[in-house]
């Protein structure tokens, strides 16, 4: 099975703690959703025989709600057309969304696509807060927006908080975590800020208009967003990622166990079992590329070792944990040995527990998670 990503870079403003590839271009809007159609025929043939259907669409961005849902019914079409999937109602076909372009009207068009999971990208239901980092909707914007998907049968809703924001406090995330939970999503996504260089938070934060989090405070945030979550059915299954029973996300766990997957569009990524690639971080080059019947892309082919790291950093971020039997198979006994002995050490710290053939991170670890993860690193000698 295989994931297909397709990235909608266009937003209407830039969020001020954003590093993502995006463009206020909405202009070439049309011209988008044509090349993302080309390159998915142009790139029918990208994933490995063996691992080449489709069981997940994921239309990322930038702001995807943005579109319309005819330009989301000709995408998810493109997609089905250009690569074997599984049967349509077995399929995770998730869209990315601001909560205010979710209005009603909105959400019964879309109803009519094959969507069917949301992601709502609601940060936090604090005004102030909400303000700071530059979103374009409001607490209550948000709210409506998970009970009106609701209304018109969207029965898979994940929603996407941060902590460590400027502003933001020990209780104001706590009211944050409160208020999710009360509304009942099948999926919450909860990341620590990242204060990535160039965003405009990092540049009011280094002038000293704003000021970060305290690292201890973060811990305690995350601390408590474990607990209220796991006390009201939520299931811990990846380090920022919390489920109900039955709603992991099924893409983003192709990510993290291995699986290829495939990026379409401006600046998306991909993998194939052999090497990453990538597309250009610019929309009018990628335009240009993709009408010229070419890919503006890099490629880095991926030696053993560094198929290895890749899968101790994504599968160890996760209560599966990491196989020693699917190392072994995969990269040779020599890194499985690695990893059990590197294992068998940290579970000695009370970091690391064992469980049927394979280990993950204890509650104790999954704190200092950066740290362990370093320590099953191999560099490859020069």
């Amino acid at each position: 099975m295989a994931g297909l990503y397709i990235h909608i870079p266009l937003c209407t403003q830039r969020c001020s703690y954003c590093d993502f590839f995006s463009t206020t271009l909405l202009n070439k809007r049309v011209e988008l959703i044509d090349a993302l159609c080309k390159e998915m025929k142009m790139r029918a043939d990208y994933l490995p025989v063996d691992a080449n259907v489709l069981e997940t669409i994921y239309i990322g961005g930038g702001t995807p709600s943005l579109l319309s849902s005819s330009e989301i019914n000709i995408l998810i079409n493109c997609a089905l057309e250009s690569f074997p999937h599984v049967d349509t109602n077995k399929m995770e076909i998730t869209m990315e969304a601001n909560p205010n372009d979710l209005t009603e009207d909105y959400l019964k068009e879309l109803s009519g696509t094959a969507i069917n999971r949301l992601s709502i990208g609601c940060q936090s239901f604090n005004d102030t807060t909400l303000k700071i980092i530059n979103r374009r909707h409001n607490a209550d914007e948000a709210k409506n927006a998970i009970a009106n998907a609701r209304k018109f049968g969207f029965n898979n809703i994940s929603i996407d908080l941060i902590y460590g924001l400027p502003s933001q406090t020990i209780d104001s995330w706590k009211n944050d975590v409160a208020t999710a939970i009360a509304l009942k999503p099948n999926h919450i996504s909860a990341y620590c800020l990242e204060l990535h260089r160039g965003s405009l938070l990092t540049k009011k934060i280094s002038k000293g208009e704003l000021t970060e989090m305290d690292e201890s405070d973060c811990l305690t945030c995350f601390k408590h967003l474990r607990e209220a979550t796991s006390s009201s059915g939520y299931e811990h299954y990846e380090i920022s990622n919390f489920a109900l029973k039955g709603y992991r996300s099924r893409h983003n766990s192709s990510y993290w166990h291995d699986i290829p997957y495939i990026g379409i569009g401006p600046a998306a990524h991909s993998y194939n079992g052999e090497s990453r690639q990538w597309n250009v971080s610019h929309l009018p080059k990628y335009l240009k590329a993709i009408s010229e019947n070419r890919l503006d892309t890099e490629i880095e082919t991926l030696s053993v070792t560094e198929k290895y790291n890749d899968y101790i950093l994504t599968a160890l971020r996760t209560s599966d944990g990491i196989d020693f039997q699917y190392i072994e198979n995969k990269f040779g006994s020599s890194l499985a040995d690695f990893a059990k002995e590197v294992a068998t050490t940290q579970e000695k710290e009370n970091n690391i527990e064992f469980l049927d053939g394979k280990c993950r991170l204890t509650e104790k670890g999954i704190f200092i998670s950066d740290t362990i993860f370093t320590e099953f690193i191999v560099v490859d000698e020069e």
